[in-house]
C-alpha cells in the first residue's frame, strides 16, 4: 500500500500485484490530481477493510477494480469465440474441426483457459486433425503477417473500463518473434508464431511500428467492436469500478487487425523500455481519468 500526499491533495493506493507499477505512477499522479482518493486493485477480489479505514480520511472517492464475477468471462476463449466470431476484428474461429473448409491455412489450437501463449499451439490442417481440440477454440491463421525486423509480432494494448465507457490508452507496446517468418521450418513452427512472453522475449513501443498511427485506428475500431458485443459486462462495471483489460493484436500487411484475445487480470511488470510509458504511464493517466475526469492518453471509443 502506499500514500502519496501533496498539500491538500492525496492518493492512496493499495495493490497485490505489480507494486512498483502503482506506487510510481502515483507518485507522478499526485502532481496532477486534485482532491482526494483512494485506489484499490486487487488480483482477486478485494475483502479487507480499507474502504472503512479510509473513510475517515474524508477522501472523496474510492475506486475498486471490478470483481472477477462480472470480468471472469472476458478471459473464457470459447466465450470470446461465441461473442465475437461474426467480428471482422477477430480470427475466423471454430468449436470443431468438422466447421472448416479451409485445408492449406494453419490453425491456433487454444486452452478455453490459456494464458501468455501457455495452452496454445499451431498446426497445419493434417496435423490439426491429430491434435487434441475439444473444449478448445481453434482460430485461423492469417497468410499474411506484418512484420518488424522480418519477424512477426503481437501487440498488448491495455483497455480501462469506467462507468460504462470504454478508453483505450494511445501507449501500448508489442512481443517479437525470435524467428525470421521467412525462415519457418515445421520444427520452429510454434516459436515463429506463438509470440510467448520469456525471460528473453524482446519488448518494444508500437509506436515504432510502420504506419502505427493507422493500426492505432484500426486498434481503436476493433475496441469498438468489443464494446457492441460486451456491452452487458461493459454495463456492470459502473460508478466506482473500474476495469483494467489487456487486448492481444495480430496485425496483416494491410495494417488490419485482429483481435486474438482479451486478458481481465493482467501482468503489469515489463521491460523499462516499454513499462515508463505502457505500465505506468497508464496507471497515472487511469489514477487522473478516475479522480478529475483527466484523459490526456486515452481515447474513448
Amino acid at each position: 500500500m502506499s500514500e502519496i500526499t501533496t498539500f491538500n491533495d492525496l492518493i492512496k493506493v493499495y495493490t497485490n500485484k505489480n507494486r512498483l507499477i502503482f506506487k510510481e505512477a502515483s507518485e507522478i499522479a499526485i502532481h496532477y490530481i486534485k482532491g482526494k482518493y483512494g485506489f484499490i486493485y486487487d488480483d482477486y477480489d478485494y475483502k479487507g477493510d480499507l474502504v472503512n479505514i479510509w473513510k475517515a480520511l474524508k477522501l472523496e472517492t474510492i475506486f475498486i477494480n471490478a470483481p472477477r464475477r462480472i470480468t471472469v468471462s472476458l478471459d473464457d476463449k470459447i466465450l470470446f469465440h461465441k461473442n465475437m466470431k461474426d467480428s471482422i476484428y477477430t480470427p475466423e474461429s471454430y468449436l470443431s474441426i468438422d466447421e472448416i473448409s479451409d485445408k492449406e491455412s494453419l490453425y491456433f489450437v487454444k486452452k478455453r483457459g490459456s494464458t501468455s501463449g501457455k495452452g496454445v499451439n499451431i498446426y497445419s490442417y493434417s496435423d490439426l486433425l491429430k491434435a487434441e481440440t475439444n473444449n478448445n477454440v481453434i482460430q485461423k491463421n492469417i497468410s499474411n503477417p506484418d512484420l518488424y525486423d522480418g519477424k512477426r509480432y503481437k501487440i498488448r494494448q491495455l483497455v480501462l473500463v469506467h462507468k460504462k465507457r470504454v478508453y483505450v490508452h494511445k501507449k501500448n507496446w508489442f512481443t517479437l518473434s525470435k524467428i525470421n517468418y521467412n525462415s519457418i521450418r515445421n520444427e520452429n513452427l510454434r516459436d515463429a508464431n506463438v509470440i510467448n512472453q520469456k525471460d528473453d522475449t524482446i519488448f518494444n513501443l508500437s509506436s515504432k511500428l510502420e504506419s502505427y498511427n493507422l493500426i492505432f485506428k484500426n486498434i481503436t475500431l476493433a475496441v469498438e467492436d468489443f464494446k457492441k458485443c460486451y456491452c452487458q459486462v461493459i454495463n456492470n462495471i459502473d460508478e466506482n469500478l473500474y476495469g483494467v483489460l489487456g487486448f492481444d493484436f495480430i496485425v496483416d500487411d494491410q495494417k488490419n487487425v485482429q483481435i486474438i484475445e482479451i486478458n481481465h487480470r493482467s501482468n503489469y511488470g515489463h521491460p523499462v523500455n516499454v513499462s515508463k510509458d505502457c505500465d505506468v504511464g497508464f496507471f497515472n493517466d487511469m489514477f487522473l481519468l478516475l479522480a478529475n475526469n483527466i484523459s490526456n492518453n486515452f481515447v474513448e471509443v
